[in-house]
């Protein structure tokens, strides 16, 4: 089995090959495998939600939501955006673990609130340059969207400063564009589909769509399980275990 860096090498010189059919149906059977951690997290995750914006309401003095000043509302935005940063940096590695047949529990998806200032700022600069993006016809922001889709996994799986993981990010997107834009395409349709059913869809594709970033991100970069604070936490909970 090839390492991380022999399959990112691998991948950067463009010997990687794309089967959407095959990363589709393998990423639906794990999905089944472990849907119910998922959709447990994604319950944790509004809840949270939820809470964390009923506090930002209070501290702004929001009685009504609908009648909220706009720069009231772009300090809410980022706010929102530096809580969720974690939140969805632990999905996302709950996605690469399930592609990468680890097991995954719902509060995994908190594994990274320690590092929620870096994950904070890079996801709001991300933001900022994806929505100036879509500001400009669209397709720019569609486009960055797609090429920085690898940058929070980067970060935290391999540890990558944060510049280098949106460099990476760019030059394996890049490589494989077409296959990029197609997969967020069919993610794109998924949310719809999904919002069509109520939201009820969402249970399922919610964990689909993770699993399926999870496994080309593990095609493509390699899981580096060493350098995962969910696995050094069960580690460290073994360890303490067998020495009590």
């Amino acid at each position: 089995m090839p390492t991380p860096n022999n399959r990112l090498e691998a991948a950067l010189n463009g010997e990687y090959i794309f089967d959407i059919k095959t990363l589709l149906k393998e990423s639906h059977v794990q999905t089944k495998k472990q849907i119910f951690p998922f959709i447990g997290a994604m319950f944790l995750a509004f809840v949270g939600v939820i809470v964390f914006a009923m506090i930002l309401f209070s501290i702004f003095n929001v009685t009504n939501p609908l009648e909220i000043e706009s720069s009231t509302v772009l300090q809410i935005e980022m706010l929102l955006l530096f809580f969720l940063a974690p939140i969805m940096t632990g999905f996302l590695v709950m996605g690469i673990r399930n592609a990468s047949q680890k097991t995954i529990k719902p509060l995994d998806m908190m594994a990274y609130f320690p590092r929620i200032f870096m994950l904070g700022l890079v996801s709001v600069f991300l933001s900022l340059w994806i929505s100036v993006g879509f500001q400009l016809f669209i397709l720019p922001g569609l486009y960055l969207w797609v090429v920085t889709s690898l940058v929070l996994p980067l970060l935290v799986d391999k540890g990558a400063k944060p510049f280098y993981a949106i460099k990476l990010s760019f030059l394996l997107a890049n490589k494989y564009l077409s296959s990029f834009i197609f997969i967020h395409g069919i993610i794109i349709l998924l949310v719809i589909v999904s919002a069509l059913t109520y939201g009820l869809l969402f249970l399922y594709t919610v964990p689909l769509i993770l699993t399926l970033k999870g496994r080309v991100y593990a095609d493509l970069v390699g899981y580096d399980e060493h350098n995962n604070l969910i696995d050094i936490s069960e580690s460290r909970k073994d360890d303490t275990t067998f020495d009590a």
